[in-house]
C-alpha cells in the first residue's frame, strides 16, 4: 500500500528555479477559496482540497489541527490503512478543535503542509472541516462521499476521552441537538467506527475499561490499533516547541514538511 509517502524521495515542491512557476503559489488561490467556503459554513461543511487516485468505500478519516503534520500522524494513517483494510485516508484539518480555536500558523499553511507530507500518495485525501466534532463531519462526509462509504475515525487515547464525553461536556456544543453524551454517541456509532490507536501507556485494555458499561451497540463499533509508544509520543506539540527555542526537529516531521517549515519560519519566536 501507498500510505505513508513522506516526501523523502522527491525534491521538495516549495524550491524552485528563477522563471518558474510557483506550483504553491497557484494551489495557494485554490486553498483561499476552499478556506473562504469553510470559514463561513453555518451547516457542517467538509472540503476535499486534493482526492485520492486510489479510492472505495473503506475510508478512513484522521481529523486533527496538523500544527504541524508529524511524523506520528503520517505512521497512523499507514498502520491504520493497513490493519484495517482502508482503501483510501482523509487527512481532515480544522478551522479549529474542540479545546482549541487559535493556532500558531495559518489554516492555508497546515493544509499546505499536509499535501507536502503526503505528495505522491495515491490512498491519501487532503480535507479541511468546518465543524470540529464527529458528530458534526457525518453528514458533511456523506454530502461528499458515495452512499455506502464505511466511515472510520482514527483517534489517539485522548480523543477517545474526549468522544465519549463521560462528564457530558460537549453536547450542548454540538451542531446537531442531542439530549445528552449517550444519544450523541449512539448516532456517531451508528454510522461509523472509531479506531483507537494506544498512546503513552493507555492501550486496548484501557480503552475497554472505558466502554464496559456502554452497550453493545457502541461497544462493537469500536476498534483498537497498537501504535508504538516512541511514535506515540512525537507530537505536533514537541514539534513547535522545538522550533520555538530554535532546536532541530529533523525526524519529527517528514522531510518536506520540515523544509517548508523552515522557508516560511513558522513556529519561531517573534522578536
Amino acid at each position: 500500500m501507498a500510505f505513508g509517502h513522506s516526501g523523502r524521495d522527491k525534491p521538495c515542491p516549495c524550491t524552485f528555479r528563477a522563471g518558474q512557476a510557483n506550483p504553491l503559489q497557484m494551489e495557494s488561490i485554490q486553498l483561499k477559496e476552499f478556506i473562504r467556503r469553510i470559514e463561513v459554513a453555518d451547516q457542517p461543511q467538509v472540503e476535499v482540497v486534493s482526492r485520492a487516485e486510489q479510492r472505495g468505500l473503506r475510508l478512513g478519516v484522521l481529523a486533527a489541527s496538523f500544527n504541524p503534520v508529524t511524523v506520528a500522524h503520517v505512521e497512523l494513517i499507514r498502520r491504520a490503512a493497513e490493519q484495517f483494510s482502508l482503501d483510501e485516508a482523509l487527512a481532515l484539518a480544522g478551522v479549529s478543535n474542540a479545546d482549541k480555536t487559535g493556532y500558531e500558523c495559518s489554516l492555508e499553511d497546515r493544509l499546505t503542509m499536509l499535501q507536502l507530507a503526503f505528495a505522491g500518495d495515491p490512498q491519501v485525501s487532503i480535507g479541511v472541516s468546518s465543524h470540529a466534532f464527529y458528530v458534526d463531519m457525518i453528514e458533511a462526509l456523506e454530502r461528499v462521499y458515495a452512499p455506502g462509504t464505511d466511515l472510520h475515525f482514527v483517534v489517539g487515547f485522548d480523543t477517545f476521552e474526549r468522544v465519549l464525553d463521560r462528564e457530558d461536556r460537549y453536547t450542548k456544543r454540538y451542531h446537531r441537538s442531542f439530549a445528552n453524551r449517550s444519544e450523541a454517541l449512539r448516532h456517531l456509532l451508528s454510522r461509523s467506527r472509531l479506531i483507537v490507536a494506544s498512546r503513552a501507556g493507555s492501550g486496548p485494555d484501557q480503552a475497554r475499561a472505558l466502554i464496559e458499561r456502554e452497550p453493545p451497540e457502541i461497544t462493537g463499533r469500536i476498534l483498537f490499533l497498537d501504535f508504538p509508544s516512541d511514535l506515540g509520543e512525537r507530537s505536533a506539540t514537541e514539534v513547535r516547541a522545538r522550533l520555538a527555542e530554535g532546536l532541530a526537529v529533523a525526524g519529527l516531521v517528514p522531510e518536506a514538511v520540515e523544509r517548508y517549515i523552515g522557508e516560511r519560519g513558522l513556529y519561531r519566536p517573534r522578536s
